[in-house]
């Protein structure tokens, strides 16, 4: 009877062992998956900072004209458009 119970009692134990080292395999991975996610955000956010945006100017009748990126704000749209 004493050993039945002492192995039940062994049995549980190394039940909840395995399933808490399971538990912590699925934890590092996703914790794992969790870091390069955000990396990955990191990287696409970063490099959209970096890039200059097109600016178009558009005549009355519809036609797209790109516009340079200038360090200078105040310049005729003349100088612009060239």
């Amino acid at each position: 009877m004493v050993g039945m119970v002492i192995h039940n009692v062994k049995a549980r134990k190394f039940f909840y062992r395995n399933l808490y080292r399971k538990e912590l395999v699925l934890l590092v991975i996703l914790t794992i998956t969790a870091a390069i996610w955000t990396g990955l955000i990191m990287v696409v956010a970063i490099d959209h900072m970096r890039t200059v945006p097109y600016f178009y100017a558009s005549s009355s009748d519809g036609i797209l004209t790109p516009l340079k990126a200038m360090p200078a704000p105040n310049n005729t749209s003349k100088a612009l458009l060239e």
